[in-house]
Parts: structure tokens; sequence; C-alpha cells
């Protein structure tokens, strides 16, 4: 037998009082997250302004620490409180601004930090509470002194393996390191976050995000972060959300670990940034399944990346998030119990023919009981064709023939089918040809 229980968490508290180890991962939907940003350190002012803006609240909250010279413990016990005040959970991104010789990162791996690092896991031990860590995000990136640029890029007889390039090598070995040393003290409060950047520079084989994962056992959340710069830049230009991550989403999409925008925004120079939100939450949820936490980017640095750096940017913001898709409060779910000989899992088929001309069959499998709810859109979000199937534990099928709710057929085109239950989203694209 399998049990479940639906629950939602305030704070860390849990069911019967127990305290949640960790961020639990959304059965369904995406939680909404930004950096606000928080400042001064301990302050609300970034938050509560954030949330009146974008007139829902939000469940995490990222904010950037770095690593001090001294190596003086800095956990940041008072932001983290405030946040978890407002009802969200932390997330830090931990930007560990190194010394070692002839790298950066040798002085992770030599064991320089390790007094630095074991003080910091004892103080987020102590803390208690559930929070996100993002170590050494972007590391594919050459801004930042933990990127394999800096750290021996592509060569491959100065660290470790000689068939590997040392860059990646010496970044997987720190953070390897730094997680172990969270482990040597027993923490268990920490989601360990992984974040490479959407695009490498430099734009070379070795230094593809890929290189530089540490492992399954040291990752909890794969994130992902990328940018609209339109023109804002000398060398950048107006990109859709979709084609800002849809790249580094398949190369993870697979993985056992869920996937969170980790960061993202859009400028206003070069395109409609309010239509761009819109697109962005909606595309998100109906082409990025495997995206459980979403985060603006909100402050004005390279660019204007706020949310009311217009109004069109806001409206555009409130109505996109205004989607009860995205998750204003942490919510953890399992599966409710079911008899033995009942499937606990869903499985839908690839459709076919596709593309059609005439008809399209899509071919599922759902527990005994369960309500399907199955939507046919076109790539502007409007609903052609919807209807409710129940699963009757065997395999089974639907049908659609082209039409929309009146019986009139439709233009040919890409559609989206969205198959949803309570715990269950899967989407696949449609060509329609006449």
């Amino acid at each position: 037998m399998r049990y479940t229980v639906v629950i939602s968490i305030a704070g860390a508290i849990g069911f019967g009082g127990v305290l949640w180890a960790q961020v639990p991962v959304p059965a369904s939907g995406c939680y909404h997250s930004a950096f606000t940003p928080n400042y001064p350190a301990g302050g609300a002012y970034g938050h509560d302004d954030f949330e009146s803006l974008a007139q829902k609240k939000i469940a995490i909250e990222m904010f950037y620490a770095g690593w001090p010279t001294n190596r003086t413990v800095d956990f940041p016990k008072t932001q983290c409180d405030v946040i978890v005040q407002k009802g969200a959970v932390p997330h830090i991104t931990w930007e560990p601004w190194v010394n070692g010789f002839p790298y950066p990162l040798d002085g992770i791996i030599t064991g320089t930090y390790d007094a630095y690092v074991v003080a910091y896991a004892i103080a987020a031990k102590i803390w208690a509470k559930p929070l996100f860590i993002r170590l050494g995000h972007e590391m594919n990136g050459d801004w930042y002194p933990w990127g394999g640029k800096n750290n021996g890029g592509g060569t491959l007889n100065g660290f470790g393996d000689p068939t590997k390039a040392d860059g990646p090598e010496r970044f997987v070995a720190a953070y390897r390191r730094v997680h172990r040393l969270f482990d040597s003290v027993g923490v268990k409060n920490v989601s360990w976050i992984w974040c490479p950047n959407n695009g490498s520079a430099p734009n070379e084989s070795w230094n593809q995000p890929e290189n530089f994962y540490p492992g399954d056992d040291v990752v909890d959340w794969i994130g992902l972060d990328g940018y609209n710069w339109g023109r804002s830049q000398t060398w950048s230009g107006w990109v859709s959300f979709y084609d800002t991550f849809k790249d580094i989403y398949n190369k993870f999409k697979s993985s056992p670990k869920p996937l969170m925008i980790a960061e993202f925004a859009s400028t206003e120079l070069g395109g409609d940034k309010g239509q761009w939100i819109r697109d962005a939450y909606l595309y998100n949820k109906l082409l990025f399944p495997r995206i459980k936490a979403i985060t603006w980017f909100n402050i004005n640095k390279e660019t204007d990346w706020r949310i009311n750096s217009t109004g069109g940017a806001m409206s555009g913001y409130q109505a996109a998030v205004s989607d009860s898709y995205y998750l204003s409060e942490i919510i953890t779910t399992a599966v409710k119990e079911q008899p033995q000989n009942t499937p606990v899992t869903f499985q839908v088929d690839p459709a076919y023919p596709n593309p059609f001309n005439g008809g399209v069959t899509i071919r599922y499998r759902a527990p005994q009981g369960t309500a399907m709810h199955v939507q046919i859109i076109n790539m502007l979000g409007d609903e052609i064709s919807s209807a409710t199937v129940v699963g009757n534990g065997s395999a089974a099928q639907f049908h659609w023939d082209g039409t929309n709710a009146l019986g009139r057929t439709v233009a040919s085109g890409l559609y989206l089918v969205i198959v949803r239950t309570s715990m269950f989203m899967h989407t696949q694209k449609l060509l329609y040809l006449k």
C-alpha cells in the first residue's frame, strides 16, 4: 500500500509539528519566487514592495551572499528570519569569492576554507528551517572566479583525470568538498541547487554545463539562469523566453532532479516587455513542466530588470502570475493510498499520427477513477477544445479531430495538448496540416 498526505505549510512546520528537512517539490504547479532584493540586510522593504507590485506573495526569496576574505562565519540568520516571517523560504546564492594558488578554487579543494564552511554549516543546522543554497552559480561563464575558464579551462594535465578538462573538474571537486563538510556535521535542512547559465562563455565543448555536474548525490535541484538582454548591450538582441531556455532545459529535462529557473528577467529595450513576461509564464507552464520554481530578478542593474520598469511590464507580470499554477506558498504532497493492483503512475504515449490531417489519437493509462482534464490550445494560449476523461487502470485513448468547441475545423498550425490531473501534467505539441 502507498500512503499520501497533502499539506500546506507556513514557515517550516509540517504535519504534526514535524520540521520539514528540505523544501518539498510540488507535484503540480510551480513556486512563485523572486530576488526582490531584500535590502538592507534583514530589512523587509524589497520583499513587501515586490509582493505589492506583483499582487501576489512569493514562496521563495533569493538573495546573494559572498564568502568573506577573512573567512569569518557570516550565515545570514537575520535575513533568513525576516524571509520566513514573511511566509517564504530563503534561497541563498552562495558566491565563493575565494583565493587559491594557482587557481581560485584550489583554496577550497586544499582545505583552506574548511573551518569557515564547517562553521557556516553548523549555523545553518542550528537555524534548523528549510532553505536553499545555490553554490557557485553560472560556473560555465567566465565572469566569476569559480568559473571553469578561471580554474584551468580546457587543459587536461593539471588536475585529476587527464581525459577531462581541468576547469570543470576543479569546480566539481570544490562543490563536492563543500557538500561533504555539510554532511560531516549532519545538516539536513538545506536543499542544494546546482545552477549553470543558459549560455557558456567561452562556448567550447569542455565548457558545456553538463561537464560541471557534481553528481546526483550532492544535488537536490538543478537551476537554470538566463536573461533577455534585448538591445541593452552591444552584443545582444531580443530573445523570447522560450528561446532563452529551450536548449538548456532540454539538456536536463530527463534528470531525476527537479528543475528551477533560479534567476531570469527581461529588459525593456528592443521589444514589448509586458508581452514577453506574459509569454514567459505561459510557456513555462505549458512547455517546461519540469520547472518547479521560477525566480524573477527584480533590480535596476545592467538594465532595468524590474517588473515595474513600465506600467505595461507591471500589468504583464500581474496577469502572468495570477495563474494559480504559480504557487505562493510551499506545499508538500505524497501519494494517496492505492490498492496494490492499481497503477500508481501515469503514462501518456506520443500522439499519432503527428503531424496529422483529419484526426490525432493519444493513448494513456491512469489509475482507476482518476479524473484527467484534456485541453487543446493554440500557441497564443487560447483554448480550442477540452474534455474530462476518467482513468480505469487500463490503457485507453482520446481523439481530436481538428475542430474547436463549436465543431468548426481549425486552421493549420501548431497546437498543444495538455493532460492534467491534480498531481500530474503532460504536454505535447501537435502539428495540424490540412
